[in-house]
């Protein structure tokens, strides 16, 4: 059973491991969201009396704060003199007060971004200690490939072909110079696909490009 009383801030104690079998709380803020908490209870004092400190007997007359201490904290650093608790009773077992803390640190539950996006202040939210991902910063390399298309493309768009190849590309736009170079390069093992943005993409490996070059410079010049 717990008993709920109006206790003097002087009696209260962070906990700090003095009661056998619960150890030290854990738990610490940043110094924006410890100030955002701060602001919180100063705007709406009244979330105090609908969740009090939960608080245990120990020595004489004195408490040992199981959970809020945080909020403990920034209520004395705020001027407070006396908090709404709860006192748990001296029979609780450590088990039990562990367990307390523990679940008390606990979040459940996930918020829905797109609710929060579009039907709360998100401003709001963040004066009253909630926390967003930090926003990537946008791409604008991302942004202008991904805007190209077929008829905005000046430079065939060639995928990724392997990394372990160095990749050179040749632009042709037309079909008579394509195919004079493929007669030129000899480019029977040529490899063809598209791409998601231009009709056709070419690779050659560079040893048939050798070759061939290797044996136009041995074959005799005409006269």
């Amino acid at each position: 059973m717990t008993e709920r009383k109006l206790l003097p801030v002087t009696l209260l104690d962070f906990n700090k491991g003095q009661l056998q079998g619960l150890p030290k709380n854990p738990r610490f803020f940043r110094d924006y969201r410890y100030e955002a908490m701060k602001k919180s209870i100063q705007d709406s004092p009244e979330m105090l009396e609908l969740r009090e400190l939960i608080v245990y007997p120990y020595l004489k007359g004195r408490y040992v704060i199981v959970c809020g201490n945080l909020r403990f904290r920034a209520c004395r650093e705020l001027g407070y003199t006396e908090l709404p608790c709860k006192i748990l009773d001296e029979n609780t077992p450590p088990k039990k007060l562990r367990e307390y803390a523990s679940k008390d640190n606990v979040s459940f539950g996930e918020n829905d971004p797109d609710i929060i996006e579009n039907e709360w202040d998100k401003s709001e939210l963040q004066d009253w200690g909630m926390e967003f991902a930090t926003e990537k910063p946008k791409d604008a390399f991302r942004k202008r490939f991904e805007s190209i298309d077929d008829d905005s493309a000046i430079y065939p768009l060639v995928p990724k072909y392997d990394e372990k190849h160095e990749l050179f590309i040749i632009q042709s736009s037309n079909e008579v110079d394509s195919n004079w170079l493929r007669e030129r390069l000899n480019m029977q093992h040529m490899k063809s696909y598209k791409t998601g943005k231009v009709s056709k993409s070419n690779v050659i490996d560079v040893k048939d490009i050798r070759h061939v070059l290797e044996d136009s410079y041995t074959k005799p010049q005409k006269a």
